[in-house]
């Protein structure tokens, strides 16, 4: 037992991480009001916020101040304004609107992760993989809040990897085909299908139209567990998508797409690939307990993993690539 007299100082690093749902809760909160938008149009004075948010105005200067040491909004004496991420992401109707994923954070996660000590004794690899994803994770409505953010991401990857030396890509489990959407905005003779369940296909109609890109984008409906693939693609892609089965439908999987793909052909897996020692990228390393917080059939698994799959399953020039944090992608060929 420590003396005392020579008790160490608090752990301020345990108390962060004990207080890391406050600082999320504010996040969501600030969303939900929607001040960002608010701010967008001028920066206001506390009282002006107070007032338009119905907010007694001690109360709005807690939470001003607040949002101001998360780096949320920026304050000028009395008065504030969005701080630069919370102008680009946060602000309702920019194209780079995030407000919708951050919410369905508030709606789904924190529920989930309140049973988690349950759910880690009582998960098991596989055992769901003949089950309908939950609707508030996989469903159309989760996919329509992941949009803008995937858009990004598909921006990034048609950046990172040369679409040119392609013809058709299948974005497969595409969800609101967001993926498919950037890749060919950014590459204009490059063609593409999305697959997803019939639900979510619908979904990506209606994103792939008001992309103006129905006449290069396509919108398949099936299970890719069990239905045939749709063909004629040259470039596969599978973004977050393997967690949703285990590891026997993955490589089997993997197995069908070497066989349909081209000689040339090539398969990207895009998403949170964790490193070998499996404790970063952060937030792909909590997204596995998030996996298992859903009682999902598999977890984010390692780079190393990704690449034994693809070469067991016959693809050369197998790599680990780099995108954008924390995404990267792992991509093969069929010789």
């Amino acid at each position: 037992m420590t003396p005392l007299t020579s008790l160490p100082p608090p752990p301020v690093a345990l108390l962060d991480l004990a207080t890391g749902y406050q600082r999320a809760r504010t996040l969501f909160t600030l969303v939900e009001l929607a001040l960002p938008t608010l701010l967008a149009a001028a920066p206001l004075p506390r009282e002006a916020i107070a007032q338009r948010l119905g907010v007694h105005p001690l109360a709005a200067d807690r939470f001003l101040n607040a949002c101001v040491a998360l780096g949320l909004l920026e304050r000028d004496g009395v008065t504030f304004r969005n701080a630069p991420d919370a102008s680009t992401f946060l602000v309702r109707g920019a194209p780079t609107y995030l407000g919708d994923q951050v919410l369905l954070h508030a709606r789904t996660t924190y529920g989930l992760w309140s049973d988690l000590t349950t759910t880690l004794k009582t998960w098991r690899p596989g055992a769901t993989d003949g089950a309908t994803p939950a609707e508030d994770d996989q469903g159309a409505d989760a996919m329509r809040g992941q949009h803008n953010l995937a858009l990004l991401v598909g921006h990034s990857l048609g950046g990172a990897y040369d679409f040119s030396q392609h013809r058709h890509l299948l974005d497969l489990g595409g969800g609101t085909g967001a993926m498919a959407i950037s890749v060919c905005a950014l590459h204009p003779s490059l063609r593409a299908t999305v697959y997803d369940l019939p639900a979510v296909a619908d979904a990506a109609r209606g994103c792939v139209r008001e992309a103006e890109l129905a006449d290069r984008v396509a919108v398949a409906e099936g299970n890719f567990k069990t239905d045939p693939l749709p063909d004629g693609y040259d470039v596969a892609l599978l973004a977050n998508l393997l967690s949703v089965s285990s590891e026997e439908t993955n490589r089997a999987l993997l197995r069908r797409l070497y066989e349909q793909l081209p000689s040339g052909g090539a398969v990207i897996l895009s998403g949170w690939i964790l490193d070998e020692g499996r404790t970063s990228p952060t937030i792909p390393v909590l997204f596995c307990l998030q996996d298992i917080s859903w009682n999902a059939p598999d977890v984010e698994r390692s780079a190393g993993n990704y690449v034994g799959w693809l070469r067991d399953a016959g693809f050369v020039d197998v790599a680990h690539r780099p995108l954008c944090p924390p995404s990267s992608m792992v991509v093969g060929h069929k010789p």
